[in-house]
């Protein structure tokens, strides 16, 4: 028995071996990846808040993420400014879209409260369905833009910053265990 796990293991660690190698291998520019996030889990009211207070140009002592992003991904001022364009484009076009979604979320809550017409409620999910689908659409915009603005370089470093929002839901897991 001690035998079969320990067979078990190594070709476990094995196979494992073989799918970082893969992992690893550099991704041409033309081969990029974008994901766009589930737009179904958003808390409209939170998301709305975030858009209508993110300051692309912040005071003096504060860092903004803009600048943040901008020095980890080593951007050149050109850039950065044209990082700052797409962002404003993106808030002017999202803004409107998530308070429309928020209204049509407060009708719905008060529609299914009172007991409203079933044919009622499903136009209002099917408006709400369409409002994601739009903020979906203009973040994928945004994203194809963004990278499409970068070199090989700075689109690694992106990609690498995505792989690790991915990977930090389950980093707790490994922690107790000391894996790192």
């Amino acid at each position: 028995m001690k035998t079969a796990t320990l067979v078990f293991a190594l070709l476990a660690v094995g196979l494992l071996s073989c799918e970082v190698a893969q992992a690893q291998k550099p991704v041409a520019k033309s081969a990029a990846t974008v994901t766009t996030p589930d737009l179904t889990k958003l808390n409209i009211g939170k998301v709305l808040q975030q858009l209508q207070t993110t300051n692309v140009q912040p005071s003096d002592e504060e860092t903004s993420p803009l600048q943040v992003v901008a020095e980890f991904l080593q951007l050149r001022p050109g850039q950065v400014s044209e990082m700052g364009q797409l962002l404003q484009a993106r808030q002017s076009t999202l803004v409107p879209l998530f308070q429309t979604a928020q209204a049509l979320v407060q009708q719905l809550g008060t529609l299914l409260s009172s007991g409203g017409n079933p044919a009622q409620v499903g136009a209002l999910v099917i408006q709400i369905h369409g409002l994601q689908q739009q903020m979906g659409q203009v973040q994928q915009a945004f994203l194809t833009q963004f990278t499409g603005m970068l070199d090989a370089e700075q689109l690694q470093r992106l990609q690498a910053v995505q792989i690790a929002a991915q990977l930090q839901p389950i980093l707790p897991a490994f922690q107790p265990i000391f894996l790192f």
